[in-house]
């Protein structure tokens, strides 16, 4: 990465960092060139205006969620069960260590600034559909029948109200009703699933 390309990931990742806690319109272009140790014009030469500055931030954030997360829980040949039980369980641990007080980033963005700005709701959902059709074909694959977009979608949803409530709440132990109620939705859809369900219920 050349001296541009790394002066832009460092601010992309201190505004991803203030975003996250403070909120979009919370930010001043003013603190991320502090705390990017940089003066404003200088963060204007890489990003011309705080929108265009909070898209890159939001793109590059889908980014790193795709690739650390998405890409591997969801990864070909996983199944629907082992997929979604990880899945829960790294947004748990994501909670455990932040003290419940991010959230979901593009959860939060979409949130705050999608009846305010089309561009922003866009860009959000288009990671959102790629979020479902990357678990829709993970169902696909294990032979779930034909409501493997639904249940991917209902999947999402959970996960979602799940982030929002273990952080109002400030109580990690969301994710876990959240993650059996994901589970026994999508075994009510798969193959043979009755024995699995029956083990979901007695463990409850």
């Amino acid at each position: 990465m050349d001296h541009g390309g790394a002066v832009r990931q460092r601010i992309l990742e201190e505004a991803e960092h203030l975003i996250h806690l403070q909120g979009f319109r919370g930010t001043s272009l003013d603190e991320i060139a502090r705390r990017c140790r940089m003066t404003k014009a200088n963060l204007f030469h890489h990003f011309r205006s705080k929108e265009e500055l909070g898209l890159a931030v939001l793109d590059f954030k889908a980014e790193c969620y795709r690739r650390n997360c998405l890409d591997r829980v969801f990864a070909a040949g996983r199944s629907p069960e082992d997929a979604i039980t990880e899945l829960f369980a790294d947004a748990a641990c994501f909670f455990k260590g932040n003290g419940c007080k991010a959230g979901c980033f593009v959860g939060n963005i979409a949130l705050e600034m999608s009846d305010v700005n089309p561009r922003f709701r866009e860009r959000a959902g288009r990671f959102f559909e790629e979020w479902t059709a990357a678990l829709r074909r993970l169902l696909e694959a294990a032979g779930v029948d034909g409501g493997a977009a639904q249940a991917a979608e209902a999947v999402l949803e959970l996960y979602e109200g799940a982030l929002m409530l273990a952080r109002t709440r400030r109580d990690p132990s969301v994710f876990d009703r959240a993650k059996d109620a994901a589970l026994r939705l999508v075994l009510a859809h798969a193959p043979a699933a009755s024995g699995r369900r029956q083990k979901l219920e007695y463990r409850r």
